[in-house]
């Protein structure tokens, strides 16, 4: 920790627990703190990319579950109450276009996103194909024409359409010879918003986002769909906020760099652009902090208006809100940094920094095991490290104070006044008319030297354009070069009606200094 100023005034960390073979390679999106075992100890979730998901307790591995497909999200969430015993919550795990459902970690049900409906034009075209009625090219040709047109196709048609050589394509066409095109969509994002009360173990909903550039709200009870919203582009992250049967606002981060709000299931017009595309986002408190590749880390509110942004030394990898005193609403944001820093910000002040010696992937703060404010932190090598929050921190100083430098309050060292300045300025306060009329005065003589040399460098033709009474002729020169060769370009323009002609052009000039060809 390399606080930056009084230590009394940082957030200390104390060192936990470091396990560097612990192998885990996973998003932010797959890790999560909860009690999945409902024994009242939250426990740690990680989905790893090598297909397992793995349970901590504490310090130690509990449990290694296989999974089918590599996830991209998981998400605890609760049911609707059935029975007196202490809710347990379920968890949610995104793997392609399925959503395995875990209770108590024992697989209990399968959901399988409804796939979108093919277009009409399409599947009349591969119709034709099998039946032999449409050529092989005519068929690429229409094809290529319903993507111009901007309709979204499935992958048989663009695996078809990847295909440039003509020789090439009915052997495309038989590799796939009687399949029926369909689309199949995959889950970008997963988040879950409560229901109808603000309570930790209160029932909520699914919120998925796919690929195919739609939002969805899922029952928790029978896993039906409650909203679907279409977005302009594919969903990377969402921040829900409020509850689901009164009053809610999601924002979506899309990856056209661009943030949609949704209330109440309608996407409304106003939208946050980002300069660059978003790689993290998070809800603090009544604001929204988002991340961008450009190293930049923006505050909006939740309507739109900017709040302030902060450009870091290095690419964000992740981003995590850290509530410590819930009676104080106070809400920190730690950004983890490609450069292996791990920065504390309140607001847009640095509280802390962490630096660590590889690269944060995820991170997770919460309550974890008997600690009330855990950091859990994945590194891409695949370690991991768990510290604590100490209870001696205090957030109410900071090491980077915000507002102006404390340069601003040290006077100047300005001079005394002397009796020679002090006879001067009660001179200028005695004759103050005297002095604007002669200023006033040279100043008109000024001008009016500058006009009469002016008109004489112009009627001798000794500027850059020459005039002459005899006929309206106007001759202007310019020089390209500075030498020792450069070239003059002269310039005739007859500004009168009359024709002009067997006109001479005389060039004098220095032959001692000076050569012009001819």
């Amino acid at each position: 920790l390399h606080p930056g100023g009084d230590f009394e005034a940082m957030a200390v960390w104390l060192d936990a627990h470091q396990d560097a073979m612990a192998s885990i390679h996973t998003t932010p999106s797959c890790i999560r703190l909860c009690d999945v075992t409902g024994d009242g100890d939250p426990k740690l979730l990680v989905a790893d990319q090598n297909r397992k998901l793995r349970l901590y307790k504490g310090i130690n591995l509990v449990s290694e579950h296989a999974l089918l497909d590599t996830p991209s999200a998981i998400c605890p969430f609760f049911e609707e109450k059935r029975g007196d015993g202490p809710r347990v919550p379920s968890l949610a795990v995104a793997c392609g276009q399925f959503i395995f459902i875990y209770k108590r970690l024992r697989p209990h049900y399968k959901f399988t996103l409804p796939a979108l409906p093919v277009h009409e034009d399409e599947a009349a075209i591969w119709k034709g194909i099998w039946d032999k009625s449409i050529p092989d090219d005519d068929a690429y040709d229409r094809l290529a024409a319903l993507v111009e047109t901007g309709v979204v196709v499935t992958h048989q048609s663009l695996d078809l359409l990847a295909v440039d050589e003509a020789t090439d394509r009915p052997a495309a066409i038989e590799s796939c010879h009687g399949k029926l095109p369909a689309h199949s969509t995959t889950i970008t994002c997963m988040e879950s918003i409560n229901k109808n009360s603000d309570d930790e173990s209160a029932t909520s909903c699914l919120i998925v986002g796919t690929e195919h550039k739609q939002l969805v709200i899922l029952d928790a009870t029978n896993f039906a769909i409650l909203v679907k919203v279409a977005l302009p582009s594919p969903p990377v992250f969402i921040c829900p906020q409020g509850l689901l049967d009164i009053e809610y606002r999601l924002a979506v981060a899309c990856r056209s760099g661009v943030i949609h709000m949704v209330k109440n299931g309608q996407l409304l017009s106003t939208s946050i652009e980002l300069e660059a595309q978003p790689c993290a986002m998070a809800i603090s408190g009544k604001n929204l902090v988002a991340g961008d590749i450009g190293h930049v880390l923006h505050s909006f509110g939740l309507k739109g208006k900017k709040n302030y942004s902060v450009h870091l030394p290095a690419a964000i990898q992740c981003i995590e809100t850290m509530c410590v005193d819930k009676l104080a609403s106070t809400v920190l944001q730690l950004v983890a940094l490609a450069n292996g820093e791990v920065r504390l910000y309140k607001e847009k002040v640095l509280m802390s920094t962490i630096t660590c010696n590889d690269v944060v992937s995820a991170m997770r703060f919460g309550k974890y095991s008997r600690e009330d404010n855990t950091l859990v932190m994945a590194f891409k090598s695949g370690s991991l490290a768990i510290k604590i929050l100490s209870r001696n921190s205090n957030f109410s100083k900071t090491s980077v104070e915000g507002g102006p430098p404390p340069e601003q309050d040290i006077p100047l060292n300005i001079p005394k006044k002397t009796k020679l300045y002090v006879e001067q300025t009660q001179r200028e306060k005695d004759h103050c008319v005297d002095m604007h009329r002669i200023f006033q005065r040279d100043l008109c003589k000024l001008r009016l030297n500058a006009a009469r040399a002016y008109v004489k460098v112009l009627t001798e033709g000794q500027g850059l354009m020459s005039y002459t009474s005899a006929a309206s002729l106007r001759l202007n020169v310019e020089v390209q070069g500075l030498g020792p060769k450069f070239r003059a370009i002269v310039t005739l323009t007859n500004t009168g009606t009359k024709h002009n002609g067997d006109l001479q052009l005389i060039v004098k000039y220095n032959t001692n200094m000076y050569s012009c060809q001819k």
